[in-house]
């Protein structure tokens, strides 16, 4: 449901990203299959990419556990997601990896610089996306 929650919020945002020049990518850790149907499902307009083998999350320093997937403040975050419409379907991919936001900008001498970085440090732990766009605009 949080997968679901963030890719509806960041669609509320995309023709921000679009006119900053922001390329918007996920990845998740099911399979291609699984991958495509999340983006019919939910009008995800973006590049999707998977990588069951957890290579990237683990390159991105990104938390994964049971406990983090099912803790405390995550039934919180799960119960406010329920109000607001929200609903677990089918899950797919890694139950216990948790996710990330991060933007990545050019820079004159290395090539690429990290813009904005957020670590899901539980299941619905999201970032702000106030805080992305404002840091893409003072980018």
């Amino acid at each position: 449901m949080f997968a679901r929650q963030q890719a509806a919020a960041l669609m509320d945002v995309k023709d921000q990203l679009d006119a900053a020049g922001v390329a918007l990518a996920a990845i998740g850790s099911g399979s291609p299959d699984q991958a495509k149907k999340f983006v019919d499902a939910f009008s995800f307009n973006g590049e999707m990419y998977v990588d069951p083998s957890l290579k990237t999350y683990k390159a991105f320093n990104l938390n994964r556990g049971i406990t983090r997937t099912l803790g405390p403040s995550s039934v919180v975050r799960g119960l406010s997601a329920m109000k607001k419409g929200f609903r677990q379907g089918k899950s797919a991919g890694d139950l216990w990896q948790q996710g990330g936001m991060f933007v990545i900008g050019p820079d004159s001498q290395t090539g690429s610089q990290m813009v904005f970085a957020h670590r899901n440090q539980a299941a619905g732990d999201q970032a702000d996306l106030n805080a992305v766009l404002k840091a893409i605009r003072t980018e």
